[in-house]
């Protein structure tokens, strides 16, 4: 393709991405603002240090010198967060002259079709955790991760622990994408990805978690943020490891291994189709179970089942769309219609989308809404 139709692609797809993001935090501040955005409010001015609240004090401070809005902060912050992975998610395609089945791939339902399927997917903090590794994958992929840049990225890391602690169940991804572009195990860049995340993480945990918004409430009201009345200020937490709450919720929850199975039959049938070695294959299907192995204490801590599963399976296509080799195809090739499997592939992908959603919590499965509207002309 030649370099002014690219970069004029380029164009039209980082601006339909910026309204399609601005369209989604608002969305989202609309109808789940409770969770999803008040947890960006969280802050140190309250009670002083205390866990994932970084952003929320920049939040507060910009209101109190500057009189902007707290929602417009989040806004802005959250729309660049997107923009940003959506930029370098595309930079890390184009390298590797992605086509409608790597598209179709990275958004199956329990992948970034969640982004718009489920209201909070997208507007949470993990939007700062997807970007942090797909820019440093594509550095990786396109080997112009330097010295600094690598130094950087540590700097990055540690940051973002005070934004959310839970990006620390996810530090492994990192290093699978080290061990998978180098071929090698280097035990020095290791421990120093691991350092980065967990010894803020040390740094959170002795702090503990305050309890008392008082304040950070009275500016929200001054703001005229109406609220949900369930919200992340009210919630309060009665054990570390919430087995009750699986106990309880078992039959709804049960139906997440519906949307595992599902995705994972995705996630096999893509590496099939890349013509992914068997055993690459077999060592990227260990890589994956041993990382979200790591991340299931987060699944005990805190109740958002989808939300994790959300992650592992977004850092997870990333890492394999960084790991396909350089397609010789345009995004749509006439040669893909003679291949049975890439038309079985596509075709399975659309009518999941269509046929059902994954809710980022409560409840594992749920009818998409493309088919719900469809069912409503009957």
């Amino acid at each position: 393709m030649k370099k002014g139709a690219t970069d004029y692609t380029f164009l039209i797809y980082l601006l339909c991405i910026t309204v399609l993001c601005l369209f989604k935090v608002y969305f989202a501040y609309i109808v789940c603002n409770g969770y999803a955005f008040a947890d960006w409010l969280i802050n140190y001015q309250e009670v002083g240090f205390s866990r994932r609240g970084l952003l929320g004090t920049a939040f507060v401070f910009i209101y109190e010198a500057f009189s902007i809005k707290l929602q417009y902060s989040v806004f802005l912050v959250q729309t660049a967060v997107h923009i940003g992975f959506f930029y370098f998610l595309y930079k890390l395609f184009r390298y590797k002259n992605g086509n409608v089945v790597d598209a179709l791939f990275l958004l199956t339902p329990f992948c970034l079709w969640g982004f718009f399927s489920d209201p909070a997917i997208g507007a949470r903090k993990d939007g700062i955790l997807w970007l942090l590794f797909v820019a440093f994958t594509y550095y990786l992929t396109e080997n112009k991760l330097t010295k600094n840049k690598e130094y950087a990225f540590l700097v990055l890391f540690a940051v973002s622990v005070f934004i959310h602690e839970s990006f620390i169940f996810y530090a492994q991804y990192f290093l699978l994408a080290l061990y998978f572009h180098t071929g090698k195990i280097d035990l020095k860049r290791y421990g120093l990805i691991l350092l980065s995340f967990y010894l803020p993480a040390g740094i959170v945990l002795l702090t503990g978690v305050n309890t008392d918004y008082h304040k950070t409430l009275q500016l929200i009201r001054e703001c005229r943020i109406d609220l949900q009345h369930e919200n992340i200020f009210q919630w309060k937490e009665t054990q570390l490891i919430k087995i009750d709450y699986y106990t309880k919720e078992i039959g709804k929850l049960s139906l997440y291994a519906i949307s595992v199975i599902f995705q994972l039959f995705f996630v096999v049938f893509y590496t099939v189709l890349k013509n992914f070695p068997a055993e690459n294959r077999r060592k990227l299907y260990m890589a994956f179970g041993f990382a979200f192995f790591i991340s299931l204490p987060l699944f005990l801590i805190a109740i958002d089942t989808g939300r994790w599963f959300y992650n592992n399976f977004i850092l997870f296509a990333v890492l394999l769309l960084s790991l396909i080799p350089v397609s010789e195809m345009k995004f749509f090739d006439s040669r893909m219609l003679k291949e049975r499997r890439v038309m079985v592939f596509i075709l399975l992908v659309l009518l999941a989308n269509f046929m059902y959603r994954v809710p980022s919590a409560l409840i594992g499965i749920q009818m998409g809404l493309p088919l719900r509207f469809f069912l409503h002309f009957f």
